[in-house]
């Protein structure tokens, strides 16, 4: 019979999470992960299998954490542009905040690793897609003409987001970008009628 799990893994997770995302998946050495998780390394290959079976579980926990609730702002509100804000905003203070410093995990790591590692490329092409499906539905809430190009493009602007995150910017720089997006759609909107 085995030992009984002595640690909450949702903890050791958001611990491990800090590791990976300052130093990528290929930088991050498995003595630091586990110091961070305040774990030997037999317990976290015991509860993970190894360095990846850990990588996966630590995406999954990030995604579920830092990415479901601005998702849920955008598919439950019934004004399509202001969950759209909503969404936004929230991913926003998510970076001022210090939680977005170092860019998104998720694509960090779907850039370092798509072509190698395809458990994290589908892990990060479905979370992808459910976030162009939801900006797709917003817009249709508000009968969009051609919602499914907008939710490419707003699906761009949020990794792009995401990137631009790792230099620093500001909130005005930050807010400046998604202003002249919401009024880039606006206007779409406005010439279509």
């Amino acid at each position: 019979m085995g030992r009984h799990r002595e640690f909450d893994e949702n903890e050791v997770l958001d611990k491990a999470v800090e590791v990976f995302w300052r130093c990528g998946y290929s930088g991050a050495p498995i003595q630091e992960i586990c110091d961070a998780m305040g774990l030997k390394p037999g317990s976290v290959y015991a509860a993970f299998g190894n360095k990846h079976g850990l990588f996966l579980a630590v995406i999954r926990r990030y995604l579920d954490s830092m990415n479901r609730p601005g998702l849920e702002l955008l598919e439950s509100n019934p004004c399509g542009l202001d969950g759209i804000r909503a969404y936004f905003d929230f991913v926003v203070d998510g970076i001022i905040n210090g939680n977005r410093r170092w860019g998104c995990l998720g694509t960090n790591a779907f850039v370092e690793l798509k072509e190698v590692d395809e458990d994290v490329a589908r892990l990060m092409s479905d979370h992808l897609a459910r976030l162009e499906t939801a900006f797709r539905d917003a817009l249709m809430r508000d009968a969009w003409e051609n919602p499914e190009s907008q939710a490419k493009c707003l699906l761009c602007i949020a990794q792009g987001l995401n990137v631009f995150a790792k230099t620093s910017p500001s909130r005005d720089a930050l807010q400046s970008v998604i202003d002249a997006a919401i009024s880039s759609l606006a206007s779409s909107r406005l010439a279509a009628e």
